[in-house]
């Protein structure tokens, strides 16, 4: 079985300072669930330089699937290509496929300046090297996932293109990492109750002390939706030990006067403000 662990970086000043919501990391999440990869960090940070290049090189020791997100496109601030060019010790140089895609799709020489068209090439301007693949995933697109040494996936922040630019990059990703049917699927399961989280907290921790024994991927949270008079109580862990989980789900069904809550119910839930 693999286990491969994965992280998030956001990258954007407007992210950390409220002027976007970031939907981008919750939607890589939920694509490494479907996958069975564990991610284990979501950082965000800013526009800057050297923040973008050590964060890279301390996750690239820890993680063997890190993406980027934002950072991309032709203005001052957009320095990601750049950061993570470096950060391997490579160049970024004009990809001269990524320009042609650019001219055939946009026709930016026939409706740009001199000084809007250079900058609109910064966008073509990629990490260059031996260890560079660009995928190019869709026919109506000229931007490309950049990859880096089948490790680092360099995507735009813009979340229609990045959702639609992960997807298509779902094959990739499971022949890169070898992913396959036997590999690792986690499986997750709610219970609703009207119980509070100082009610349940005890026998939570001795429920979570128990699925230990039985693998320390299980793992057992407690969610509260203020104002609903309810909280959720979470079991998570591999297909391989569902046999087990829903026994544990039953015990906290009694143990907490619970019910068994679909995930598109949950979901509802937790995205309703």
């Amino acid at each position: 079985m693999n286990k491969i662990n994965a992280a998030c970086i956001i990258i954007g000043d407007e992210v950390l300072n409220g002027k976007i919501n970031d939907t981008n990391s919750r939607y890589f999440a939920q694509f490494c669930f479907r996958l069975g990869i564990k991610l284990r960090e979501i950082i965000t940070i800013g526009d800057d330089e050297e923040q973008i290049m050590t964060t890279l090189r301390n996750l690239k020791e820890k993680y063997q699937f890190i993406i980027t997100t934002g950072g991309i496109g032709s203005t001052h601030d957009d320095i990601t290509y750049k950061c993570v060019a470096k950060s391997f010790n490579l160049p970024c140089m004009i990809n001269e496929q990524c320009k042609l895609r650019m001219q055939e799709k946009s026709n930016p020489e026939g409706r740009l300046s001199p000084q809007a068209l250079s900058d609109y090439y910064k966008m073509a301007t990629l990490p260059s090297g031996p260890t560079v693949k660009n995928y190019y995933l869709y026919d109506d697109l000229w931007v490309p996932v950049c990859s880096l040494n089948q490790q680092v996936f360099i995507f735009p922040g813009i979340p229609q293109l990045f959702e639609r630019l992960l997807s298509g990059l779902t094959p990739i990703v499971k022949s890169l990492y070898h992913l396959g049917e036997k590999d690792i699927e986690y499986v997750r399961y709610f219970i609703k109750t009207s119980m509070t989280e100082s009610q349940i907290s005890h026998n939570l921790k001795l429920l979570q002390e128990d699925a230990l024994d039985v693998s320390s991927e299980i793992k057992i949270g407690s969610y509260p939706h203020y104002g609903k008079g309810f909280n959720t109580i979470s079991i998570l862990g591999e297909k391989k030990d569902d046999k087990y989980l829903l026994e544990l789900m039953k015990r906290a069904e009694v143990e907490f006067e619970g019910q068994q809550l679909s995930t598109e119910e949950e979901d509802e839930v937790s995205n309703t403000r």
